[in-house]
């Protein structure tokens, strides 16, 4: 059975006749009469009774009349959520980001513009986002990392000085400034693996040949800068994700003059998406 047969025979039960379903279908009248006769050739049935007064349904015809009602509705119902999806009146877009603080902004102004769209906004340091990237899991990833496959589009967001953050009652926090060379010398709290503040700090640390002091590694840019309060040792973080927090002083590092960038990616294959699209093409301070 073919999708046109049962649009025929569907029209014609729908208007009483193969004249008028030829005009809603936009088909000549032998058109729709040789895809209603196929069909019922095809499975050895009848589905109307034709008489000079006009057509009427059999009972076979009315059953299988029933069951096409239901699925042009549904086809209707699809036809609607796709366009509301194409009008971004649909959907849910899905965030991955390494620091809220810097898609914010951007996510405030998005939903103005489209406030039926869902929205969700998940965290994670850059390895792990990008990874959740390619499983489709997150429609964007805003990380400190730009990825160079070629099946990546990445546009960059900002890029920030690093400092270090400490207990504002610790004697350090009075030198406002802090050479690298001598914050290899202190304690220091580190990010996990696939940070990309890390991995910026042990890589300068490896060029310039120095070992790390003391260290404690900890998950989360929010659970290390909570440790800077508590007094457990510095802690490395880019300028743009410093939020106001009375027990943290702030320290410049001069002599280290590498940036933290932020990337806005998505999949190349997934770019012309409208959702994703409507995002990624925002205008973003």
């Amino acid at each position: 059975m073919r999708h046109a047969q049962l649009k025929a025979f569907h029209a014609v039960a729908v208007h009483g006749g193969f004249s008028r379903a030829a005009g809603a279908l936009g088909l000549t009248q032998p058109a729709v009469s040789d895809h209603v006769r196929k069909l019922e050739e095809g499975y050895g049935v009848q589905l109307f009774t034709r008489a000079a007064s006009g057509v009427a349904l059999t009972e076979m015809g009315r059953k299988l009349f029933a069951i096409a009602e239901r699925q042009f509705e549904a086809e209707a119902q699809a036809a609607e959520l796709l366009a509301r999806g194409r009008r971004l009146e649909e959907g849910q877009l899905t965030i991955g980001a390494d620091a809220a603080v810097h898609i914010l902004p951007a996510l405030a102004r998005f939903r103005v513009r489209h406030p039926k769209l869902a929205v969700r906004l998940v965290t994670g340091n850059s390895a792990q986002l990008l990874k959740r990237l390619e499983d489709f899991s997150i429609d964007i990833a805003v990380t400190a990392e730009r990825p160079a496959e070629a099946r990546f589009l990445a546009r960059k967001l900002r890029s920030d000085r690093l400092v270090a953050v400490v207990q504002r009652s610790s004697q350090l926090a009075r030198l406002k400034t802090i050479r690298f060379t001598e914050l290899m010398k202190l304690p220091l709290i580190l990010r996990e693996d696939g940070s990309m503040t890390r991995h910026l700090l042990l890589t300068e640390a490896a060029r310039r040949s120095l070992a790390l002091s003391t260290t404690i590694e900890i998950e989360s840019r929010e659970a290390a800068r909570e440790a800077a309060a508590q007094g457990l040792g510095l802690a490395i973080m880019s300028e743009g994700e410093l939020t106001p927090d009375g027990r943290l002083a702030v320290l410049a590092i001069p002599d280290w003059t590498t940036e933290m960038e932020e990337w806005m990616t998505c999949l190349a294959a997934r770019s012309s998406l409208n959702i994703i699209q409507s995002f990624f093409t925002l205008d973003v301070p």
